[in-house]
């Protein structure tokens, strides 16, 4: 595979001001977690999957000589979407890992240091994709001029005589058919609770997890709010993507998946009770969710699913911790840590389309859960995928326990799992104890 060289020039450190991405782990109650950070400052190109192309949009002078350079690579054309912006069809019927291939392969075009990549996220409706439902938008990345990890800032030119030039500004909105990104559509809880627990009494489903928007004025700034739950709740996965014209902000406790040293990762989380006042009444909740029939079952539910999943494109298949506590600011949550090596001649995307989507944002089985899903609310950014593809590493979170700001309108989604161990009381207190955090920073 032809390679282009990317310089990677070390520069200092400048006044903190808001990325184009960041995602921080402040987070290590459990193994499985350490702090880490990375923020991508200036982008050379911002890229968008759909199901039927891969759009690249310079954000600056080093970006359009990035684009040129891919253009023979890759066979590029040029894209009406933003100036200089190219494409790269795909054949919408072919299924996902194929079309997903060239987009993840992007990195490993560039002769660059091993922290080079795609950071940003994949949106819900991925797994529309792949079931061959309507999709829209399917992924929103930035690939770094300016890089920070750890603290150490890295500018990756083509030509190591540019200081890195302009960049510029650009709204993804109007590119998204975002008329309802921001909130998407759904049914009301009580309806919703009604037709999940119809399936489930039929025996079509053993578990479903619908999700509610909840909307509100909001004029603050989000890079502020990112920085207000890095304060308030450590977390894994703490999100700040700017798309110009829309900021998502987050503090996610779930991993989608980690892929490293040739080892793929999974963490389902599971169980849900709200913190209490003080120690005392922490220990008496973290007893009662240990206790929780209910909760023991959707975990076992969602380990079983990922389980499922592994074993189209994995082999040495390890359960490594079946069922710990993890604590957080507002909750507490039972989960389970489970590894696996990828097949000969099988590839992340494979993994990615497998693991389509966690159990606990979807249901069981997955596929007849999504496709219920699917027939009554949209998603888009909630319950995707957020974090960075590289060359040598993949870590991605579950994009829950945050909002998207957009014309002075906060959205946030919440979603509980729905079994025949459910109550309406019960899951109202689920989702309260989790929306409690965003909306107390909102």
């Amino acid at each position: 595979m032809n390679m282009i060289k990317l310089h990677s020039v070390s520069v200092p450190q400048t006044a903190p001001h808001p990325p184009l991405f960041a995602l921080q782990s402040n987070y290590d109650y459990t193994g499985k977690y350490a702090h880490r950070a990375r923020a991508v400052e200036r982008a050379a190109l911002s890229v968008l999957f759909f199901g039927d192309r891969i759009a690249l949009l310079p954000r600056s002078r080093n970006g359009v000589r990035i684009a040129e350079a891919l253009t023979p690579l890759l066979g590029l054309m040029p894209d009406a979407s933003a100036p200089g912006a190219r494409r790269l069809p795909l054949d919408p019927a072919a299924p996902l890992p194929t079309r997903l291939q060239p987009l993840l392969d992007l990195p490993a075009r560039f002769d660059a240091d091993p922290h080079f990549g795609l950071y940003g996220f994949f949106c819900y409706e991925l797994i529309h994709a792949k079931l061959g439902l309507g999709s829209g938008v399917l992924g929103v990345f930035h690939l770094p001029e300016r890089l920070i990890v750890d603290g150490v800032a890295v500018d990756y030119l083509l030509d190591p005589a540019d200081a890195g030039g302009e960049a510029w500004p650009l709204a993804l909105g109007p590119l998204l058919d975002a008329d309802d990104f921001a909130a998407g559509r759904g049914q009301p809880y009580p309806r919703m609770y009604d037709i999940a627990s119809q399936r489930i009494a039929d025996g079509a489903l053993r578990s479903v997890n619908p999700s509610f928007a909840i909307q509100r004025p909001c004029a603050r700034d989000a890079y502020q709010i990112h920085r207000d739950l890095l304060q308030r709740n450590p977390a894994p996965y703490n999100l700040y993507f700017d798309g110009g014209d829309f900021q998502l902000a987050g503090s996610s406790p779930a991993m989608f998946l980690r892929l490293r040293d040739g080892r793929l990762s999974t963490s389902p989380i599971c169980g849900t009770v709200a913190r209490g006042r003080d120690e005392a009444e922490d220990r008496l909740q973290v007893e009662k969710l240990l206790a929780s029939d209910k909760d023991k079952f959707e975990l076992e539910e969602c380990v079983r699913a990922d389980i499922l999943a592994k074993e189209a494109c994995c082999e040495d298949i390890r359960v490594d911790v079946a069922r710990e506590v993890e604590r957080f600011a507002n909750v507490f949550h039972t989960s389970a840590s489970i590894s696996a090596r990828l097949k000969p001649g099988k590839t992340l995307a494979d993994a990615i389309c497998d693991h389509l989507w966690p159990a606990t944002v979807i249901g069981t089985p997955v596929d007849a859960a999504a496709r219920l899903l699917a027939e009554h609310e949209t998603r888009y950014w909630y319950a995707g995928a957020c974090g960075y593809v590289c060359a040598g590493e993949t870590e991605l979170g579950t994009v829950i326990r945050s909002a998207l700001l957009a014309h002075g309108m906060a959205s946030t989604r919440v979603g509980s799992t729905l079994s025949a161990r459910s109550s309406p009381e019960l899951e109202r207190g689920e989702l309260e104890a989790k929306a409690s955090l965003i909306l107390g920073v909102l």
